[in-house]
């Protein structure tokens, strides 16, 4: 298990807010993650090719053909604030 200044620490620097009664739970779940990266750590790899991604030979694209698609108004009727032809959402992060 982790201690509490390092999920501190964690928390502010994804900006989060930890409840004291959630310590305990975080506390066991990052112990989890870390013996399962402990666990991966182990693994012996040199046998492995290394991977640029997952898919391997040539990507196939297809034709870039313009489509209709909606009109400013059209993508604005359901929103519920537009401001300077803009979409206006809350702000989610505080800083």
């Amino acid at each position: 298990m982790l201690e509490r200044e390092d999920i501190l620490k964690l928390a502010k620097l994804s900006r989060l807010k930890i409840a004291d009664a959630d310590m305990e739970s975080i506390s066991g779940h990052l112990g989890k993650m870390l013996q399962h990266m402990d666990a991966l750590r182990a693994l012996d790899l040199s046998q492995v090719e290394p991977m640029t991604g997952v898919e391997e030979g040539i990507t196939v694209l297809r034709e870039d053909i313009p489509q209709s698609s909606f009109t400013h108004e059209q993508a604005f009727a359901n929103a519920p604030s537009v401001e300077n032809g803009h979409f206006v959402i809350p702000k989610v992060i505080g800083g």
